[in-house]
């Protein structure tokens, strides 16, 4: 009989640790399978570097915390998918890359999302996920019906910027003169400025410009600035001789002609010293400002049309816009872009495109004005490599 109840206590022992055994291994499977849950985000640094994170930026790594994340099949950060370490993955944390985040095409609800996924489900965090700023209009800033989109500002003018990533402006400029940030007011979306009223030491190179600078990055964006001191400026005699006045164009091609032969110069290409400058003189006493000044020879260049070179300047916007029509070269097209005249250096600089040339290796983003006059134009290009000035002559088509 005691041998019997024996057996029977260990037969009910045997099956309660079976029963514990089953029942820690159908929880072990649950947890594998269990939606993941997000508790924190972290800088993926050594400590003390691995903070907390409020923010966070488009290529940054970071450490997604929580449970139930060794099987992640995905990552979204605003609807776009992250980069995912394999090697850094454990069930309670894994690493990932910040995406790049087309915030103009990201719906705003999902835009401060991180949503995580496996087998079993998903879950998301919300966190302010930030990037360059964009601005995609400008507003009146008014009681409707008179908050328009606007295409033009004045100075002293209050205006609504709309865009993305626009909180907390390190720098709001216009043409390069600051605004006043402190009078910023943010939103979501948007921010409303006061347009300086004092444009008189504003940069001609940044005209009809907005400079917008953040954490993150400085972009730029273009609309028309009505300011007179900037239209005064475009008023010199020199943008008159190079461009022919506001609202109007002047084309220039390089001096030579079907036959090999100049008309206003003894060939297209002259070289100088690096001091040869402004009215064919020396910019320096005692400066390296040496002519070399050949007729023309088939090393220039073969005898071929080169294209031609059209200075402008917008009526209303005084925007200089720029136009080549580049041929007989390697980078042959039509081009468009912008420069900028500094009437006191005699320095003109180019804007997305590379001025009218005949295919040496030039530093082609800055022209040393040598001479202009109203039918014959001499621009000094340095050399990459030598101490000297390859001198273009161009005359007026």
């Amino acid at each position: 009989m005691k041998k019997n109840l024996y057996k029977r206590i260990c037969f009910l022992l045997f099956c309660c640790i079976a029963g514990v055994l089953m029942l820690s291994a159908c929880e072990e499977k649950d947890d594998m399978t269990a939606p993941p849950v997000i508790t924190e985000i972290r800088n993926y640094a050594a400590s003390p570097s691995d903070s907390l994170v409020d923010t966070l930026r488009a290529g940054q790594w970071v450490v997604v915390l929580g449970r139930n994340l060794g099987e992640i099949s995905q990552v979204n950060f605003g609807s776009r998918p992250a980069s995912i370490n394999p090697t850094l993955i454990t069930d309670q944390s894994i690493v990932v890359q910040v995406p790049s985040i087309p915030f103009d095409s990201v719906a705003r609800e999902k835009v401060n999302v991180v949503t995580v996924m496996n087998s079993a489900g998903s879950t998301s965090f919300t966190i302010n996920i930030t990037g360059p700023p964009i601005i995609s209009r400008v507003r009146n800033y008014a009681t409707a019906p008179k908050d328009t989109v606007t295409s033009v500002i004045v100075p002293g003018q209050s205006i609504n910027i709309v865009g993305y990533n626009l909180k907390n402006a390190l720098k709001i400029a216009f043409q390069g003169v600051a605004a006043d940030l402190k009078a910023a007011i943010y939103t979501d979306s948007s921010v409303i400025v006061k347009v300086p009223s004092n444009f008189s030491g504003s940069d001609p190179l940044l005209a009809n410009k907005i400079t917008y600078g953040t954490a993150a990055d400085t972009i730029e964006y273009s609309i028309r600035i009505f300011d007179p001191a900037i239209l005064q400026y475009y008023k010199d005699p020199l943008f008159t001789l190079l461009a022919g006045g506001i609202g109007k164009e002047k084309t220039w091609v390089l001096d030579l002609d079907a036959k090999g032969v100049s008309a206003k110069f003894k060939s297209p290409l002259y070289f100088s010293g690096v001091d040869y400058g402004w009215d064919n003189q020396c910019t320096k006493t005692g400066g390296d400002c040496w002519l070399y000044d050949p007729s023309y020879d088939s090393w220039m260049g073969a005898v071929q049309d080169y294209g031609s070179m059209t200075f402008g300047i917008r009526a209303g916007s005084a925007e200089p816009v720029l136009k080549v029509i580049q041929k007989g070269i390697t980078k042959n097209g039509t081009f468009q872009g912008s420069y900028f005249f500094d009437i006191k250096t005699k320095i003109i600089s180019f804007i997305g495109t590379v001025p009218l040339n005949m295919g040496r290796d030039q530093v082609w983003t800055k022209a040393y004005v040598i001479s202009l006059k109203e039918d014959r134009m001499q621009l000094g290009f340095k050399d990459p490599n030598k101490a000297e000035f390859a001198i273009h002559n161009y005359i007026r088509k």
